[in-house]
């Protein structure tokens, strides 16, 4: 209903016949100037705030303590084990009355200094997917199905933000937009200006992986195997925050399309909602379908190969819906140029492929090698498998 009502019914210029949907969205989910404050300064918003944050940090300290002091006295280890997982909500409760005290300082420091800061949609869906990642893991951990600690999780997950940056950047540099980037080399670093390749991205990410795996001596394929079927939620989102942001939008329709889209920046011409496309195939499909492979018995590598394959496969589909990048155009597969797609009258519509096709071809055929390669990797859960992860928990003890 609110994206609904954010829109403007108005006729397209390409089919005068028919109404189709004005994009007027705001590419904020909030901005601070709009955030109301005045609360605050009165006596019961300064009590709600004493309520909250000093009531809720007295009460999780007072439990944490007793709690202790029962594990400390308490001689049975189940009872103990208990106490552990209570000591644990706790702890997390305050951790959470933190994060929520910081977030409310900032926020109510950047209006007093009149700092117009907004949490866009994009960075917002780029923060869910790694909070999927980290809940996923965490919760693998517990059930003693994934070699890494808490610890452990916290630097994986910094490396794989690093990397991802490191190589959607580079890729989108030297490969989407290279002529203009060797007469500007400093813009180069402005990732906030937009410019991001998922490939580049996967290619960024599997570096930081195996060198996350080498220092920590954890076996490639078992951590990317957790990763790859976490990260189509994060894509689908991602999707999403590109619809959000009115960017990467679809081809001009051409017949009839009810749910077209009129985007201000492409013109007064209905075109198709790729990036929801998108969201829905390299996102919500990519994960039922890895879901499905993760319910048979498999070799390590099997389900992050199959990552590999079934994206280039939903990605070069989506494809033909997707508006090719403007300093690209689209690559003529019979005369091997780069051309607008209408530059000649007689061509067909699957004549001309994207950048982005070009590289899903080449990720797939990578995809079936490796699927090929992981066939003599151990099965999960097999006897060998166990017996490796008791060995990791062995060495994780004694550290401790």
């Amino acid at each position: 209903m609110i994206i609904l009502t954010a829109f403007k019914r108005r006729s397209s210029v390409m089919n005068p016949s028919f109404q189709y949907w004005r994009f007027d969205l705001s590419p904020y989910v909030f901005q601070v100037k709009n955030i109301n404050f005045n609360w605050v300064t009165t006596i019961w918003g300064a009590a709600l705030l004493i309520i909250i944050f000093a009531g809720g940090f007295l009460f999780t300290r007072k439990k944490i303590s007793s709690t202790k002091s029962l594990i400390a006295n308490s001689k049975q280890n189940e009872n103990n084990l208990k106490l552990n997982n209570t000591m644990t909500r706790y702890a997390y409760i305050e951790s959470l009355l933190i994060y929520a005290l910081g977030i409310f300082v900032i926020l109510f420091s950047l209006q007093k200094f009149n700092i117009n800061w907004g949490l866009r949609w994009y960075s917002t869906m780029y923060l869910i997917g790694f909070m999927s990642v980290y809940i996923a893991c965490t919760y693998w951990i517990k059930k003693k199905t994934l070699m890494l600690t808490e610890n452990m999780l916290m630097n994986l997950i910094t490396v794989c933000i690093i990397g991802m940056l490191i190589g959607a950047r580079s890729a989108y540099v030297f490969i989407y937009n290279w002529d203009f980037y060797k007469h500007h080399p400093l813009d180069a670093i402005a990732t906030w200006e937009g410019g991001l390749s998922f490939h580049g991205g996967i290619i960024g990410v599997s570096i930081a992986l195996i060198l996350f795996c080498r220092k920590y001596k954890i076996p490639f394929f078992h951590l990317t195997d957790k990763i790859a079927f976490i990260v189509p939620i994060g894509i689908g989102m991602g999707r999403i925050g590109n619809f959000m942001n009115g960017e990467l939008w679809g081809r001009p329709i051409e017949s009839h399309v009810p749910w077209a889209v009129i985007f201000p920046d492409g013109g007064p011409i209905a075109r198709h909602p790729s990036q929801i496309y998108q969201s829905i195939g390299e996102g919500w499909l990519l994960f039922l379908t890895l879901f499905i492979i993760s319910r048979f018995k498999r070799r390590e590598g099997t389900l992050s190969v199959c990552f590999i394959i079934f994206y280039g496969i939903y990605r070069f589909i989506n494809e033909y819906f997707r508006a090719a990048d403007s300093q690209l155009n689209y690559f003529n597969i019979f005369d091997f140029i780069w051309e607008p797609i209408n530059v000649s009258q007689f061509s067909q519509w699957w004549q001309f492929v994207t950048m982005g096709q070009i590289l899903c071809i080449l990720t797939t055929f990578i995809g079936i090698i490796f699927l090929f390669l992981t066939r003599r990797n151990i099965s999960e859960n097999s006897p060998e498998w166990k017996k490796r992860y008791k060995s990791f928990e062995r060495v994780h003890i004694a550290e401790k």
